[in-house]
């Protein structure tokens, strides 16, 4: 089943030479190329299939600060409030809305690390709250009381994946910048050894510098440059109700078991929570042991999977390495299928706590394929090794929410050549000593 999907039309000519040539036309591409034309920039956007249509309109919409990573909060709180300005800046609605986000738990340890968190957060400006165990079930429960409490995000909200960076990208046309979709980017083109362009699939673009925004497709780019990147793809899975769906609440909740949050143009976003399957494939050997400590926070919630996702990724590799076969000309769109067992589940979980969401209401449901970094935190960064090369990938499930904070990051980076303290904590440098990094650090 096909996730919903704004689609627009695009430049059809190539340009010859650009300031900064943009790999990938999903939301952290798309939003760094908007804010460099910002800039001053000639900036153009290379996406293999269409805009958006993967993981950036796959996702559940949320923009969070809520329980984000101490060395990505900074990043979080921009992107939130560049969410806020988006709609009347571009002169349309990309469905951003803030009635604000809750984490509800069962567990004990589960709401320590959350009021941990929530000092940080405070003392970080970030608007939240802790819930009580009466507060998390009067407002969060519809039956029973099953939460011993929670924690409250004041500010934060969702925007709608399925037209928000197709319009922006609109937009960014209309202020210079070239969209080329079914245009894949295929290499990186050097002059006297030193990065001068890129290779697309119909032709050569020159440019000063280039950015890699690949989302699940940045590691096997970076493979063939020779350049470490790793990255894991998780698959997920995320379903929508039926427009007749209400709940008591508003804004997105996250419990044990599901995560929801209301649509701005009725029903609800509905998946498992933090569930997804792990297919085992060349880049689980080859950097496997650099997410020891990922895999085993998170194991209970992973599906370890071999099978042909194995053959299929070492012949892909083999083909675009040794035989100049491009595997993004033959793969327009990832369009992984849901897992519909996840999908039944989360309605039979939510339907515990809500009788409206019973899997009755199920509309529509998608699958989609994550980057996640051994930490767990994007790589938005100068790459170690190839001058005017840039990483805006990774962003391991955070990608919708983080990439308008992103976008200005990196464009200040590209545009001033000075590297901001916060992304420090995002170099592409932290992967190249091989060391187990320390996953999601929440305080």
């Amino acid at each position: 089943m096909k996730q919903p999907l704004l689609k627009i039309d695009t430049d059809a000519t190539l340009p010859s030479r650009v300031d900064v040539a943009v790999i990938g036309g999903g939301a952290a591409g798309v939003a760094t190329a908007y804010e460099l034309a910002k800039l001053g920039k000639r900036v153009g956007v290379f996406e293999k299939g269409r805009i958006a249509a993967e993981q950036s309109s796959r996702n559940w919409g949320w923009c969070r600060t809520l329980g984000r990573d101490v060395r990505e909060l900074s990043m979080a709180k921009l992107s939130v409030q560049r969410w806020s300005q988006l709609s009347s800046e571009i002169g349309a609605d990309v469905g951003f809305r803030a009635p604000g986000i809750t984490f509800v738990t069962r567990s004990e340890s589960e709401l320590a690390g959350w009021k941990t968190w929530f000092d940080f957060a405070q003392r970080s400006g970030v608007a939240c709250e802790m819930l009580s165990k009466e507060q998390a079930n009067q407002r969060y429960a519809g039956t029973g009381e099953p939460w011993i409490g929670g924690v409250r995000t004041l500010n934060d909200g969702y925007a709608d994946p399925s037209c928000a960076i197709p319009l922006l990208a609109q937009y960014a046309a209309t202020q210079g910048v070239s969209i080329l979709q079914n245009c894949a980017v295929n290499d990186l083109y050097f002059e006297a050894g030193r990065l001068a362009g890129i290779e697309t699939e119909n032709g050569l673009v020159r440019a000063e510098c280039v950015v890699l925004a690949g989302g699940a497709w940045s590691s096997l780019f970076c493979l063939k440059q020779k350049i470490v990147l790793p990255t894991l793809n998780i698959h997920s899975s995320a379903s929508r109700t039926r427009d007749d769906t209400t709940l008591p609440f508003r804004g997105a909740l996250k419990a044990p078991e599901f995560a929801v949050r209301e649509r701005s143009d009725g029903g609800y976003i509905l998946a498992k929570s933090g569930r997804g399957t792990a297919h085992i494939i060349p880049n689980s050997l080859r950097y496997g042991m650099r997410f020891k400590g990922l895999i085993a926070s998170r194991r209970k919630n992973l599906n370890i999977r071999l099978g042909k996702e194995f053959l299929r990724q070492l012949w892909m590799e083999i083909s675009y390495l040794h035989l100049g076969r491009s595997p993004f000309v033959n793969n327009r769109i990832l369009d992984p299928v849901p897992d519909m067992s996840l999908v039944r589940s989360a309605y039979e979980e939510a339907e515990k706590i809500f009788p409206e969401l019973g899997p009755d209401k199920l509309d529509i449901a998608w699958g989609g394929a994550i980057d996640n970094t051994p930490d767990g935190i994007p790589v938005v960064s100068p790459c170690e090794g190839v001058p005017g090369l840039y990483l805006c990938t990774g962003f391991s499930g955070h990608g919708f929410s983080s990439s308008t904070g992103a976008g200005v990051m990196l464009a200040q980076l590209i545009h001033t050549g000075r590297l901001s303290e916060e992304l420090k904590h995002l170099s592409h440098r932290r992967f190249l000593s091989g060391e187990v990094l320390a996953p999601n650090i929440i305080y």
